[in-house]
């Protein structure tokens, strides 16, 4: 009776090392289809615009800020690249607000299709972000603001806050220093001319307030001035002047402004290459040597 008893015991050994041994194969081969299919949605990716067709052109019933003219993805890196870095602060910060004003199109960005304009990624962007912007039901990721500027430019939609971060990391580039200075109702750059002196600008409107942020308060008349030369409507900058006397937030950098999406958005485009390299790896990995082992479906080694 002991030794019937012992051998029911192997024999319940083994049929449980059988049946993980075929759970663990098929799981390794499903991982493996998903991970080929991630790769492929990735790879398509690379073939697809993430700027939508026509934008700036055939949209203009869409748009805030009808633009003369909507610089492409290459033309604005060129242009940022080819910034004078030797010549006054003042001249390489007022060419970079007006490259960061043509790089983008101001949309209304709550009545806008988000699928069409691409304000909710692309599966094939960014799975990560697609499918937390399609089931999490979380508005900031249903139409999203990127905070890497290249990818800003490169989808070319924004309102004040998007045209903050790109004008921002642009003097980061060109070791300006800078801070974003975020008003109830708009999003404008202030930036350090030299020892001592500050100059604020806007980019999304394409102005230069020509006044630091502590001498705003007293400087309005002229700070309107700007803005109905540089084309705006008065009750336009009616509305600019109310919110510039209102209290404000100071933020160090882009990181600083948007720090956890800064960091996740970055994490998620290293991952969504990262995974499915991860598990292709191990997939292949594990059934070879499953293979080397000669153990099929059954999990029994074979003599």
């Amino acid at each position: 009776m002991k030794a019937t008893g012992s051998g029911s015991l192997a024999e319940s050994e083994r049929n449980m090392t059988s049946t993980w041994g075929q759970f663990a194969r098929w799981l390794a081969i499903v991982s493996l289809v998903v991970a080929i299919m991630l790769m492929g949605i990735n790879i398509y990716g690379l073939t697809q615009p993430i700027r939508k067709p026509g934008l700036g052109v055939t949209d203009h019933d869409q748009l805030r800020f009808i633009p003369a003219q909507t610089w492409n993805f290459e033309d604005s890196l060129t242009a940022i690249k080819e910034l004078n870095a030797t010549g006054p602060r003042s001249e390489l910060a007022e060419s970079a607000n007006q490259i960061v004003n043509q790089s983008l199109v101001h949309i209304d960005w709550e009545e806008v299709n988000p699928v069409e304009y691409r304000q909710l990624i692309p599966v094939w962007e960014n799975y990560f972000l697609w499918a937390i912007g399609t089931f999490s039901g979380l508005p900031q990721f249903e139409r999203y603001h990127y905070a890497d500027y290249q990818r800003n430019i490169k989808r070319g939609i924004g309102i004040c806050g998007d045209a903050s971060t790109i004008l921002a990391s642009i003097l980061e580039q060109y070791q300006i220093p800078n801070r974003i200075v975020s008003f109830g109702g708009h999003v404008i750059v202030e930036y350090e001319v030299s020892d001592g002196e500050r100059r604020l600008l806007d980019p999304d409107f394409g102005v230069s307030l020509a006044t630091p942020l502590e001498s705003l308060g007293v400087q309005l008349e002229q700070v309107r001035d700007r803005y109905l030369a540089a084309g705006y409507s008065a009750a336009e900058v009616d509305d600019l002047i109310k919110i510039y006397q209102t209290d404000y937030a100071l933020f160090d950098s882009t990181y600083h402004f948007m720090k956890l999406r800064y960091i996740f958005e970055n994490v998620s485009y290293i991952a969504k290459w990262a995974m499915p390299s991860l598990l292709i790896l191990l997939s292949v990995g594990y059934l070879a040597w499953l293979r080397s082992r000669r153990i099929p479906v059954s999990g029994k080694v074979q003599q």
